[in-house]
Formats: C-alpha cells, sequence, structure tokens
C-alpha cells in the first residue's frame, strides 16, 4: 500500500522535498501501522532516524499526524494505517 508523508522543517530539509509517497507492507497479521510506515520512510532517508528516534523511542519533541489527526508517539505502534493515508511529521512550532 502507498503512504503519504508530509515532511516539514529538518524532516522536509533531510529527505529535500516536502511530500513523500512510500510503499508499506502488510508485516503484521494486524496491518501496518504508523510505526512501520516511519520505518518504511527511514529505509529511504536512513539519515532521517536520528532525527525521530532515540534509544529505538520515538523522540518526545516529534509531531504525528495521521490524516490531520495527532497521534501521541506511544500509540505509533498501534494505530494502523491504509492505503492513501497521509502522515505528517514535523517538530514543535516555537516562536516569541
Amino acid at each position: 500500500m502507498k503512504i503519504r508523508f508530509r515532511l516539514f522543517a529538518n524532516f522536509r530539509e533531510a529527505a529535500k522535498q516536502k511530500d513523500v509517497e512510500i510503499a508499506v507492507s502488510d508485516a503484521t497479521d494486524g496491518g501496518a501501522t504508523i510505526s512501520d510506515a516511519i520505518k518504511a520512510l527511514l529505509a529511504r532517508y536512513p539519515a532521517m532516524e536520528t532525527m525521530l528516534y532515540q534509544d529505538g523511542h520515538l523522540k518526545q519533541y516529534v509531531n504525528v499526524l495521521l490524516n490531520g489527526q495527532t497521534v501521541k508517539g506511544d500509540q505509533i505502534a498501534s494505530v494502523n494505517v491504509k492505503e492513501g493515508d497521509e502522515i505528517a511529521l514535523f517538530p514543535p512550532v516555537s516562536g516569541g
């Protein structure tokens, strides 16, 4: 299945594009998860791994949205994705 990623800030810079379509396989019986989709993204852009993960866990500052809805970091391994879904990855916006 194909999943679309929208990348922001340093993630966009690492991929050198803002939108990426990734093929994700249903590796598990329950279907592919957001975590599986991110792993497929990292297979194409391995330099992004240190931006996203620390000690095997999604970094706290990384914001993940599935079809416009926020998904907490501890849920990415349990929330399934389907053909045509869009995952947005970005760090928090700050300013002052």
